[in-house]
């Protein structure tokens, strides 16, 4: 695993709820290398890579700010890792989650985090990483970053 790839998962386990008190690390940029403004609701949706590098926190803060309701929460799905973490976004007209996986297991090894977006206007738009396994059987749009 290279630096950045360390920092992206660093950023997302932060995220967790109780790891580091469930507060990310701040990320000034819209990708976890570049630096520019912070994101908005619409860049998730726009630019969807904009979610990368960012903690479930982080992303939830950002539709605090714009005055929706966002609770971070850890996934209890069954059948999955466990290692999930769900934004769950209240009243917003498009996004209805956004899902924060630090990585390991099935999709990619551990450090490797990824993100899953729902919509409901685009459907699902998942922002993997070059080694993630099985994009081609996922539901959704799938955009790489690296």
């Amino acid at each position: 695993m290279n630096a950045a790839q360390e920092r992206v998962a660093e950023s997302a386990r932060l995220g967790r709820p109780g790891g580091a008190g469930g507060q990310g690390t701040p990320n000034s940029g819209n990708s976890p290398e570049a630096g520019g403004s912070a994101p908005t609701i619409d860049d998730f949706v726009n630019s969807p890579q904009s979610v990368a590098g960012r903690s479930a926190e982080e992303i939830a803060q950002v539709f605090r700010d714009a005055g929706y309701d966002a609770t971070v929460e850890q996934s209890t799905k069954k059948g999955t890792s466990g290692n999930a973490v769900q934004v769950r976004i209240d009243r917003h007209p498009e996004v209805t989650n956004v899902q924060v996986h630090p990585g390991g297991g099935r999709h990619t090894p551990a450090g490797s985090p990824y993100w899953k977006i729902s919509t409901s206007t685009k459907g699902k738009i998942w922002v993997v990483p070059a080694d993630f396994k099985g994009a081609d059987q996922l539901n959704g749009t799938i955009i790489r970053y690296e």
